[in-house]
């Protein structure tokens, strides 16, 4: 039997939630470099962690199906409040 699955940071890993790959992180920084996705509480622009995905078309019906809210966490230092998010659409970051 193993334990539970955990985050990079440590943390365990909530089981609704999907890992991604080092290819669809970088997948998910274009799309949000692309958006000019800006940090809520530093207006950072450029340094990002990408962490896992979680589904949203099951979760709320106003979402597409193949809508996923990605973490986001602002690599600047000093950043108040460092953890976001960035809906995104499977065909953006799942495939290719």
């Amino acid at each position: 039997m193993t334990g539970p699955a955990v985050t990079e940071a440590g943390a365990p890993r909530r089981p609704e939630t999907m890992p991604l790959d080092a290819r669809q992180r970088d997948r998910v920084r274009r799309v949000a470099r692309r958006r000019h996705a800006t940090c809520p509480s530093c207006s950072n622009r450029r340094r990002w962690t990408v962490g896992d995905a979680l589904p949203l078309g099951f979760l709320f019906l106003d979402e597409a199906e193949d809508a996923y809210m990605v973490a986001l966490i602002c690599g600047r230092r000093g950043c108040p409040r460092p953890r976001t998010g960035i809906v995104v659409r499977a065909g953006d970051f799942l495939t290719g």
